[in-house]
């Protein structure tokens, strides 16, 4: 990232933290929002930035380097969510420990419909590089059957006992498992031989954005119970989840538009696997979250989503555009349902 645009990233991050912090101590939740979202954004990009210089200076290659970055440029949603979260903990409201979890769902799902979005740019194809077939095609095979697990476990419970069931923490373990063994496979097959140890010049890049992200997600977080108070819960995870992942969906599409097609739509996946065995995990863990039927129901849908990405992967080693649309149809007409119940 050229240092200006970085600065300008950096700025907009403490002016966008500034007008959050106002917004929420001033009870105005539509500054709170704002803000709070700006300074995800900002601060979203400083965290990106540190992440790159960090693939940069341990000799990572490419395509690693990419698929590192994606699936950590999550955090954001992570910390969003559980500031949501764990606000509707400490208030006793269920609806917003909920609502944190439906609106990171939501992101992921829009992710996908970015991602056939992104095929259907150029030829309409998106062909799967050697080491995305080495790296993801495991991956996502393992995140499907995981998710379809627990997608079971919640319809049995409901139907033989009659109750909600909360997420298992077997599950939730097992999916950041897979997640940290992904992510050491990502580094250890995308080094370059013979690179060594880098400096350390991308550590206050990294903690300063986090640092901020965390300040960002607090403001944001108190603006929005009042933004979606009368809403459902589903149109309510909606809107959340489609502001917070407008902006890195912007980005991803304006780099496939510069002919870095492979690398928007293969990072949309592992963005997307991230959020399934990161975020998820690490919000079931740490917060009481129920398996009703709106979990229930984007977690079917997301890992429908997946298999068919990597049923298509599999088997002709490319995306194409009727695969594309097909990817298409089913998040948008699912998001869609989800705003209705």
């Amino acid at each position: 990232m050229a240092g200006r645009g970085l600065a300008l990233y950096l700025v907009l991050g403490v002016v966008g933290l500034a007008v959050g912090l106002w917004g929420a101590h001033g009870g105005s939740v539509v500054l709170a929002v704002v803000g709070g979202l700006l300074g995800i954004l900002g601060f979203g990009e400083v965290t990106v930035h540190g992440l790159e210089e960090a693939a940069h200076a341990y000799g990572l290659r490419r395509y690693a380097a990419g698929v590192l970055v994606n699936s950590l440029a999550v955090a954001p949603e992570l910390l969003l969510a559980y500031s949501i979260g764990s606000r509707g903990v400490a208030e006793g409201n269920p609806e917003l420990v909920e609502l944190a979890v439906l609106s990171v769902m939501v992101s992921a799902g829009f992710n996908l419909a970015v991602l056939g979005i992104v095929v259907l740019m150029g030829r309409g194809r998106l062909r799967t590089p050697s080491e995305a077939s080495a790296i993801e095609l495991p991956l996502l095979r393992a995140v499907v059957a995981a998710v379809s697990v627990i997608v079971l476990y919640a319809l049995v419970e409901a139907a033989y006992l009659g109750v909600v069931p909360r997420d298992p923490l077997e599950a939730s373990l097992t999916l950041l498992v897979f997640f940290l063994v992904y992510i050491l496979w990502v580094v250890r097959a995308g080094r370059e031989p013979g690179a060594g140890a880098g400096g350390l010049g991308w550590a206050p890049w990294l903690l300063g954005g986090l640092g901020g992200l965390v300040a960002a997600a607090e403001a944001m977080s108190a603006g929005v119970e009042g933004m979606v108070h009368g809403m459902g819960l589903g149109a309510a995870g909606l809107l959340i989840g489609l502001v917070g992942v407008a902006p890195e969906a912007a980005l991803n599409l304006l780099a496939a538009a510069r002919g870095r097609r492979e690398e928007a739509g293969f990072g949309l996946i592992a963005a997307t696997s991230a959020t399934l065995l990161l975020v998820y995990a690490v919000l079931a863990i740490l917060l009481p979250l129920p398996l009703d039927r709106y979990i229930v129901y984007t977690l079917g849908v997301l890992a429908a989503g997946l298999w068919l990405v990597q049923h298509s992967i599999a088997s002709g080693g490319e995306l194409d555009k009727n695969e594309a649309v097909l990817i298409i149809l089913l998040s948008v007409s699912s998001l869609l349902l989800l705003a209705r119940v």
